[in-house]
């Protein structure tokens, strides 16, 4: 892995790149990109995709000029492995609130779990729980909730493409492993407990790890506490376009490629298929991201210039 240099910025670090991070349980997201910023001495870092603190699993945290790809990153599906338990409930939907007892899962089987499953695949609706980072009225969710608030809030589209259930276990409070590929704006604890309502006992979110983001797999992360001992943690940052893999990619001829680092629209002799709108990432002739772009006929139009 081989990081990619920014051009120098007073009072910082030149590092521009992606990290794949292994977050451990207890760990905020924030606390991970904190760490990142203490190793690298680099104050623009940002993560991609927030996972609660019980949560394991891969986070993305952009450095440098890649904290202005972060919203690439949520245009990708990601992939869950999570345990829901049927006959509990909880107040948060996970272990981290107040569990009460649901009803008895003892009848449940593993067919009725992934029927009722099934019936969340594809574009769905969830309503946000109180104990998340959404606002209402300029405050976080989880503020309002920890301050003993309920609001109402409004249901918000969110999309599954599959949910395997790969193991179960029956009993009064029964548990099914399950791998979900999900969009954004997916929340796991949700779908656990709309799950179990579904089934009729109730159902709160056990334990979730993410194991993939776009083109980034959690056997290739590395955890905050390993990179803070890499005698150079650069090596382990992935270059600019891990976050834009999805977009067809345009590469530009020398003097092309200084007029789009400039802000200006080039014609291109040969437009390559768009399959992710009319959006394009635009490399230099040495293999750099320059920019995203649009493409309107054989215009490219640079959007974001990356000054690398």
């Amino acid at each position: 892995m081989t990081p990619v240099l920014a051009g120098p910025r007073a009072g910082a670090t030149a590092l521009s790149g992606i990290l794949a991070i292994d977050k451990p349980a207890g760990m905020t997201s924030f606390d991970a990109v904190r760490q990142v910023r203490r190793i690298f001495n680099e104050k623009r870092v940002g993560h991609a995709g927030t996972l609660d603190p019980t949560a394991t699993g891969l986070l993305p945290v952009c450095i440098g000029q890649a904290t202005r790809l972060v919203d690439y990153f949520h245009q990708q599906n990601k992939t869950y492995r999570c345990t829901i338990r049927l006959g509990e409930r909880s107040d948060t939907l996970d272990t981290e609130g107040e569990i009460t007892t649901g009803g008895d899962a003892s009848a449940v089987t593993e067919a009725d779990v992934r029927a009722a499953a099934a019936l969340f695949v594809g574009e769905i609706e969830q309503v946000p729980p109180m104990h998340s980072a959404v606002r209402h009225e300029g405050r976080h969710l989880y503020e309002l909730a920890r301050s003993g608030q309920e609001v109402e809030r409004k249901a918000r589209l969110a999309r599954i493409d599959s949910i395997e259930v790969t193991a179960f276990r029956p009993g009064v409070c029964a548990e099914a492993d399950v791998t979900v590929v999900s969009g954004k704006g997916t929340y796991m604890r949700v779908l656990a407990a709309d799950i179990g309502d579904r089934l009729g006992s109730g159902a709160l979110l056990a334990w979730l790890s993410r194991t993939a983001y776009g083109p980034l797999r959690l056997e290739d992360a590395v955890t905050p506490e390993a990179l803070a001992e890499y005698p150079d943690p650069a090596t382990a940052l992935l270059p600019l376009d891990s976050a834009v893999m999805f977009l067809p990619r345009v590469d530009l001829a020398p003097q092309n490629a200084t007029m789009v680092g400039r802000g200006q629209s080039v014609w291109l002799p040969r437009v390559p298929d768009l399959t992710a709108g009319n959006q394009c990432r635009v490399h230099s002739a040495d293999g750099r991201l320059i920019a995203i772009g649009e493409i309107a006929g054989n215009l490219l139009r640079p959007t974001k210039v990356l000054n690398t």
